[in-house]
């Protein structure tokens, strides 16, 4: 049986939905961007800034206050595995995995931003393209059934940072 505290799938769900609308600013800055500069050098660093946004604001957050946003709308904390704070260094640990993807995804495009290019408007997909996407795809797969097949509803970057998401009790 699980402890209610360790419930924390539709929440954590959720809170990444938040998340996402709290980012959504950011991607139509980014469309602004490539649509209005042609600086190739101001591009790339812009596209390496906006990659990593969500990143550096998940660490962060996590290393900071134990949540996001959208985890404090949705009233979960994601804390050390004996429930103590979080380290900073575990909240990097955390996203270490997403920072690998979105490091070597960065790399993948920055010959095709040099050219001045969104690599979000090409429509031919590159094998590398493809691998990136089924490997990301398979590491999500991953991460779901990891959290929906133990009792403290671990993911593997939970595993990885030896932490646990909990749910937060209501004030009275």
């Amino acid at each position: 049986m699980i402890e209610l505290k360790y419930k924390t799938f539709w929440r954590r769900f959720w809170a990444g939905v938040i998340d996402g609308f709290v980012f959504l600013p950011l991607s139509f800055l980014h469309s602004w961007v490539f649509a209005s500069i042609t600086a190739k050098g101001v591009l790339a660093i812009w596209f390496i800034i906006s990659s990593f946004s969500y990143l550096a604001y998940s660490v962060l957050m996590h290393g900071n206050f134990g949540q996001t946003l959208g985890k404090m709308v949705t009233r979960v904390k994601v804390l050390d595995l004996s429930e103590s704070k979080l380290s900073m260094f575990q909240a990097l640990l955390r996203d270490s995995v997403a920072i690998a993807f979105v490091a070597i995804q960065t790399a993948f495009y920055l010959p095709t931003i040099l050219k001045g290019v969104n690599p979000y408007e090409v429509r031919e997909l590159s094998l590398w393209s493809w691998i990136l996407s089924y490997t990301l795809s398979i590491w999500f797969l991953a991460e779901l059934v990891t959290m929906l097949t133990n009792k403290k509803r671990r993911a593997i970057h939970d595993f990885i940072a030896r932490s646990v998401v909990i749910r937060l009790r209501k004030e009275t």
